[in-house]
């Protein structure tokens, strides 16, 4: 209930007064009647839905840094970050956020044509991630009181971890393992001859424990690889 009045900026009495007057209120899913607690994508839902506020007040924020070879780096933020990641590879991943408008025609814009890859998502109590494209805008959500909400996606076989570059930005990085994958690994294979680990690959799912080195995507090291793996 704390959250919701800091959300709406209104009382706690207010906050009850919509559950008492208002059937659809989200039930509580724990806690106890001096103290419920409440899906959080539920209540914001709701409160959306019935013009309580605009974009949630004091939440968390997530930096989405996106990389293509027309635009080159781009930063955006993203209030109110939620990551779904896809429990198989061959599904997408989501990040959802609320943007101001002009943000948000910048990244519909440089997602439109093929998609751009995903530098570095610095989402709260998440790892660093990266994704080796196309990340795209698939939704655009008004609400009415004005906020503007995206979805992007791309596929979950991308994903990785990103690493700091030596350019001071972040970049995917990889992994070049202690022994050779099996023929069941699920990870993506770059010209530098290591791999992209994966959630999804049970051998390399926990590449920290197997690596026997990490380098950024298309840096030094990863291009002198790749020379030496070509044909």
């Amino acid at each position: 209930m704390a959250e919701v009045t800091r959300m709406t900026g209104v009382g706690r009495a207010a906050v009850q007064h919509w559950r008492r007057r208002h059937a659809d209120f989200p039930t509580p899913i724990a806690g106890t009647d001096i103290h419920p607690r409440f899906e959080r994508a539920a209540v914001v839902a709701w409160l959306l839905a019935h013009d309580k506020i605009a974009v949630p007040r004091g939440v968390p924020s997530a930096t989405l840094t996106l990389w293509s070879d027309a635009a080159g780096e781009r930063r955006f933020r993203l209030d109110d970050p939620v990551l779904d990641l896809a429990d198989d590879e061959t599904d997408d991943d989501h990040l959802s956020g609320w943007m101001a408008d002009d943000a948000a025609d910048a990244l519909a814009g440089l997602t439109a044509d093929t998609g751009v890859s995903v530098r570095r998502l610095a989402e709260p109590a998440t790892p660093p991630l990266a994704v080796d494209g196309p990340a795209r805008v698939i939704e655009q959500f008004r609400s009415g009181s004005g906020g503007l909400r995206i979805t992007l996606a791309w596929p979950a076989s991308l994903r990785g971890t990103a690493a700091r570059g030596t350019g001071g930005g972040s970049q995917l990085r990889h992994v070049v393992p202690k022994a050779a994958p099996s023929p069941m690994c699920r990870c993506a294979r770059p010209a530098c001859g290591g791999l992209v680990p994966t959630a999804h690959c049970a051998e390399h799912s926990r590449a920290d424990v197997l690596a026997m080195e990490w380098h950024p995507a298309k840096g030094v090291r990863c291009t002198h690889l790749a020379r030496l793996t070509a044909p």
